[in-house]
């Protein structure tokens, strides 16, 4: 079983930029949310590369996630059948900090100005340092998980035509 132990942060400055090693284009679709935030199932689109993740309920940082390579072809069928909601586009960059990497996401689109990091760690009681760069933390804040994003995206589209 694969369990991804993950913290999460608002970044609050530029000073990163610099730092910056990698950097990719991904769009994330969810297609499914389970019950009660008891986890969901997206398709990220991510340089040409295509994979469905399922990610089981938060325990503190720690959660399951399982990830299946799909072609682009199959990930484009799934997100037209499944996907209710319009896509997240982000930036994603790689950063080195502390002998971890951090991933620093620049939202574009309606969420343009978001910009979150997050970190692996390789247990739950990891001794963290923080970048400076990175400020309060929202692990397991719902008003930044990609379903609420997301929805928030929906609502977005639905009423811009009311305007």
């Amino acid at each position: 079983m694969a369990v991804e132990i993950e913290r999460k942060f608002l970044v609050v400055n530029e000073t990163w930029r610099s730092r910056s090693l990698k950097r990719r284009s991904i769009s994330d679709h969810l297609i499914a949310r389970f019950e009660n935030e008891n986890g969901k199932a997206r398709i990220r689109i991510c340089d040409g590369a295509a994979m469905l993740t399922i990610k089981g309920p938060r325990r503190g940082y720690s959660r399951n996630e399982f990830h299946v390579d799909l072609n682009e072809a199959d990930a484009q069928s799934m997100v037209a059948e499944f996907a209710s909601e319009p896509a997240l586009m982000k930036t994603r960059h790689d950063i080195e900090h502390a002998g971890l990497v951090w991933q620093v996401d620049e939202y574009s689109g309606a969420l343009e100005g978001l910009v979150t990091c997050e970190v692996e760690l390789p247990s739950e009681d990891y001794p963290l340092e923080k970048p400076q760069w990175a400020g309060k933390e929202i692990t397991g804040d719902v008003r930044y998980s990609s379903s609420t994003l997301a929805g928030e995206l929906s609502i977005r589209d639905h009423t811009a035509g009311d305007a």
